[in-house]
């Protein structure tokens, strides 16, 4: 995604949320460059995407691996954009390594803990899971469709289903899903909790919010700027927490 011929002293990272990948920015990340004037890159998580599959998962590890490409591209601050688990990465990062963080937006999460009743994700891989040993042995294009007809019966909305079913692809005749799904699930409890951290970050930091997303609260508000003092919340109206993708131009 980064374009030599723009240039701006600081890029923005991008980090996607769980059951996510790079491509889920692509058009938006296209148009922050552009607008921006500055290198955008958008990054698969540990075990989503092209990235490498691990047994090991946690929003320390993938804070470590967003320092270790930003050291490996010479960047030595950044503005990140995260999503969900992208945003708590991204938060985190912030916390622990703050030279590294130039600015930070956060999309639709918190540092406050998440109810797992909250969160629809657990049961998307249950669903995920059942539905690529349920369908036939049929080339890409149909199993999609098939997929996508297994998942209705637990999953009504079609937003949802085509975000999950661009985890769906073929290696060697088979059919897959990138994303670890038995990682994912094993360690989803450790997703639903923000680490312990006892400092704070001083810098501008904006929490995009969807209106209609449980997620983050207003009265969440005061013990979010404890951890970041010069919080500012944007409330995008009509959106849930997919509000990059819902209400893009916002």
């Amino acid at each position: 995604m980064p374009d030599k011929k723009l240039s701006s002293s600081v890029p923005a990272i991008i980090l996607h949320g769980l059951l996510g990948s790079k491509q889920n920015w692509r058009s938006l990340g296209k148009a922050i460059a552009v607008r921006s004037s500055r290198k955008v890159y958008a990054l698969d998580a540990r075990n989503h995407g092209d990235s490498p599959h691990s047994s090991e998962f946690n929003y320390e590890l993938m804070s470590a691996d967003v320092k270790h490409f930003m050291n490996s591209q010479a960047i030595s601050s950044a503005i990140l954009i995260g999503h969900s688990m992208g945003g708590r990465t991204a938060m985190h990062l912030a916390l622990t390594e703050k030279s590294l963080v130039d600015k930070l937006a956060v999309v639709d999460v918190s540092p406050i803990s998440i109810p797992q009743a909250l969160s629809s994700s657990i049961g998307y891989m249950t669903a995920m899971k059942e539905a690529i040993k349920a369908v036939p042995k049929l080339g890409i294009v149909q199993a999609r469709k098939a997929i996508d007809t297994y998942l209705s019966r637990s999953i009504p909305e079609v937003g949802i289903r085509q975000f999950l079913l661009t985890n769906l692809h073929e290696e060697n005749k088979v059919l897959k899903w990138r994303a670890n799904l038995e990682v994912l699930s094993n360690c989803y409890s450790e997703l639903m909790r923000f680490p312990s951290v006892s400092d704070y970050y001083l810098n501008d930091t904006l929490f995009i919010c969807g209106e209609d997303s449980p997620y983050v609260k207003s009265e969440d508000y005061p013990q979010i700027r404890i951890l970041f003092p010069k919080a500012e919340f944007a409330v995008i109206p009509g959106a849930g927490h997919w509000v990059h993708s819902e209400k893009p131009s916002e």
